[in-house]
C-alpha cells in the first residue's frame, strides 16, 4: 500500500520558517560584529592613557635629561676653572654656578646630574615602552612610580635649599623640575587608571586630572620664587 503524497509531510521548511531563521542567523551576526567592535574600542580606551603617559614620560625625560647633561658639563667646568663664568650665570641670585658648588648639588656624594643622567634614562625607556603598548609587570610598574616618587620628593628639597637656603635659582635646574612634574602626576594617573594604585573614589577623581595638578604645582613654585626673590626683582626692575 503506497502512501498519500499528501499526508506525506514535507520535510524542508516552510518558507516562513527559513526566513525566520535566516533574521535569527542575520541578527546574531550582528550582535556579534557589535560586541567585537565594543570590545575594541574599550581596548583602545585602555590603550589611550597608557599611550598619552608614555608621550609624557619619553619627552619629559628627554627633556631633563639634557639639562642634566648640561648641568654636568658645566659643572666639570666649574671643577677645572672655578673661576669660570657660566652661560646661565645671569646676575648674582640667577646663576647655575652658585647652586652647583654647595653640598646640595651632591647630596649623595656624586653630582645630582649624573644621578639624573640615569634616571632620566630609564624614565625615557619606560616611556618608549609604554607608548609601543608594552604592558609591563605589575612589579616593574611600581618600581618606576618609586623612581618618580623619589625624583619628584628631591627636586623639592633641592628647591626648598635654591629658594629658602642657597638663595639662587639654577636655570637649567628649574628646567629640570619642570620636566619632572608632569612625568609624575601623569604616572600616578595612570597608575590610578590601571587599577594599580587602590585609591577611594574622590581621591582618584583628583589624580586623574594630572595636567591640571600640574599646572597648579607651576602656579604655586612661581608664586613662591616671585614672593621669595620679591626684593631682588624689585630691583631688577628698577622699583
Amino acid at each position: 500500500m503506497t502512501e498519500d503524497p499528501a499526508l506525506t509531510p514535507d520535510p524542508r521548511p516552510t518558507e516562513p520558517g527559513a526566513a525566520a531563521s535566516r533574521r535569527a542567523d542575520d541578527d546574531a551576526a550582528l550582535r556579534a560584529e557589535v560586541d567585537a567592535e565594543l570590545a575594541a574600542e574599550r581596548r583602545q580606551r585602555r590603550l589611550a592613557p597608557r599611550v598619552r603617559t608614555g608621550l609624557v614620560l619619553l619627552l619629559g625625560a628627554a627633556v631633563a635629561w639634557a639639562a642634566a647633561l648640561v648641568l654636568l658639563v658645566d659643572k666639570m667646568q666649574l671643577i677645572a676653572d672655578p673661576g669660570s663664568k657660566l652661560g646661565c650665570d645671569v646676575n648674582p641670585f640667577i646663576s647655575c654656578g652658585s647652586v652647583m658648588m654647595t653640598w646640595q648639588a651632591s647630596a649623595f656624594g656624586i653630582p645630582n646630574m649624573a644621578i639624573g643622567l640615569g634616571g632620566f634614562a630609564i624614565m625615557g625607556t619606560v616611556g618608549a615602552l609604554l607608548l609601543s603598548r608594552v604592558q609591563p609587570p605589575r612589579w616593574f610598574r611600581w618600581a618606576v612610580l618609586g623612581g618618580l616618587v623619589f625624583a619628584f620628593g628631591f627636586i623639592h628639597f633641592l628647591a626648598l635649599s635654591a629658594i629658602f637656603v642657597i638663595r639662587a635659582l639654577c636655570p637649567w635646574c628649574m628646567v629640570v623640575w619642570v620636566a619632572t612634574a608632569p612625568m609624575f602626576f601623569a604616572y600616578l594617573a595612570h597608575m590610578v587608571e590601571e587599577r594599580d594604585l587602590p585609591v577611594p573614589g574622590p581621591i582618584a577623581m583628583v589624580l586623574r586630572h594630572w595636567a591640571v595638578l600640574t599646572v597648579l604645582w607651576y602656579v604655586l613654585v612661581a608664586v613662591t620664587i616671585l614672593l621669595a626673590f620679591l626684593p631682588q626683582w624689585m630691583a631688577m626692575a628698577g622699583l
